[in-house]
């Protein structure tokens, strides 16, 4: 029998993220109405340095907007397919960009912030890399060590209790459950 899970975690909307979602978006309009006009006049043989400065720092602030605007809505997938975890990031809802894939047999520890270890960890010389994958600072977080790519690597995220369960049939010995 295979064992998957797949799991979302959703950033919490509060006031302030939806405010900047919406100002995001109306700045990204307002430089981006901005940019255009001078994109026209240049097109129309009004090529001098300052219009041409006027539309690319323009269009910069629309992106920058942009970018600002799809980072409000960010959830992280994990998926849990016989051993293998793999997370992604998801950006809007229709941009999604693969972040990790480990085998949790190799993880020498698995186990809840809240544990002893943790702290010990996030200090210790050994790790090389870091992988923050929660946005939630909930109570739900778990950190595991394991090797990637050569390296000592220290991963927090924010997997289900269903999930961990999972994660204790390939690595019974190395992962604690809260």
């Amino acid at each position: 029998m295979d064992n998957f899970r797949e799991e979302s975690v959703s950033k919490v909307n509060s006031g302030l993220t939806t405010l900047v979602y919406v100002l995001a978006f109306a700045g990204m309009v307002f430089f981006g109405f901005f940019a255009l006009m001078f994109l026209m006049s240049i097109l129309n043989g009004n090529l001098q340095i300052p219009t041409i400065v006027f539309t690319l720092v323009f269009g910069g602030l629309a992106y920058g907007c942009f970018v600002i605007r799809n980072n409000q809505r960010v959830e992280y997938d994990y998926t849990f397919t016989n051993g293998t975890l793999d997370i992604a990031k998801v950006i809007n809802n229709s941009k999604r960009k693969r972040l990790l894939s480990t085998d949790i047999r190799e993880f020498e520890i698995l186990a809840p912030t809240s544990d002893e270890g943790f702290q010990r960890m996030l200090n210790h010389k050994g790790i090389e890399k870091k992988f923050n994958y929660f946005l939630n600072r909930g109570g739900g977080l778990y950190y595991g060590v394991f090797m990637h790519e050569e390296k000592k690597s220290l991963l927090v995220f924010e997997p289900s209790d269903e999930m961990v369960e999972m994660f204790k049939i390939y690595n019974p010995r190395n992962v604690k459950v809260r």
